[in-house]
């Protein structure tokens, strides 16, 4: 029974308060950043408050592109922001920060080493490029695969989906929008497709479009969304939902503009 005890502390000040606060809520940008749900956000943050004695009437209110704590100490009130914005994803990342709750309020953590714990996680190294880029080739075939592709479009789709990730990744350094992202990708896709079927590599167009573009496909953030309305959190769920009908439509307009100039040239 006393390893399932929660420790607990007390803020010595209202200026710790606000670091706490400062603290849970970096935590909080982090997870929506790394693509956690929203109400898995809420609950990792009132959690961590909820490890000071002190610190009572915890509310949180999140959304994808911003979080809202507010908090009492000593009878005062305290309300603090910080913007949020989920521009990609790395379950990785979210299991480290998932972790880092589950320590600190196991046993809550001076707040300076926990602000470089959480630096640490933030910087630590992504995947090696190059094994990014094998890895979306091969995602690509086996969706191209799943789908009924022959093996020659198998391999079509690899090289496909490779070089549209590289493209778009190229393109994403000058920090457009996600509906300009997924447009690209998707034109990339079908684009390449084309000009394999033209050059006589590959033997059905679709089975390399539909493979090359599931990379750009919004399946975590629908999934999200649905998992946020399920917990109650209607309006975090609305918006991830038409944020995936956009990319969507993205995905659909770059795939339909390639389709038409090359139905149009190939009669």
């Amino acid at each position: 029974m006393e390893k399932n005890k929660k420790a607990k502390i007390s803020c010595s000040s209202k200026e710790e308060a606000q670091k706490v606060m400062a603290m849970v809520l970096y935590l909080g940008q982090l997870l929506v950043k790394y693509g956690a749900e929203i109400y898995r956000t809420e609950d990792t943050i009132s959690r961590i408050c909820g490890a000071y004695t002190n610190l009572e009437s915890v509310d949180v209110f999140g959304l994808t592109n911003g979080l809202f704590l507010s908090l009492e100490y000593e009878q005062e009130v305290i309300t603090m922001y910080k913007s949020a914005n989920n521009d990609s994803l790395d379950l990785e990342k979210i299991d480290a920060l998932n972790t880092f709750s589950r320590d600190f309020v196991k046993s809550p953590k001076d707040l300076t080493f926990a602000l470089k714990e959480l630096k640490e996680i933030e910087n630590r190294k992504e995947l090696n490029p190059k094994l990014q880029v094998l890895a979306s080739g091969l995602a690509s075939a086996f969706f191209s695969l799943l789908f009924g592709a022959c093996g020659r479009d198998a391999i079509c789709t690899f090289f496909v989906g490779s070089i549209s990730y590289c493209l778009v990744s190229f393109f994403s350094q000058f920090d457009f929008t996600f509906f300009i992202d997924r447009f690209l990708g998707a034109f990339f896709s079908s684009a390449l497709a084309s000009l394999c079927i033209h050059l006589k590599l590959g033997s059905n167009i679709d089975h390399i479009i539909i493979g090359a573009i599931m990379l750009f496909v919004p399946g975590v953030t629908i999934t999200n969304a649905i998992r946020d309305i399920m917990s109650d959190d209607f309006l975090s769920g609305l918006i991830g939902l038409v944020k995936a009908l956009f990319i969507a439509l993205a995905i659909a307009i770059g795939v339909g503009l390639v389709l038409h100039f090359y139905l149009k040239w190939s009669r």
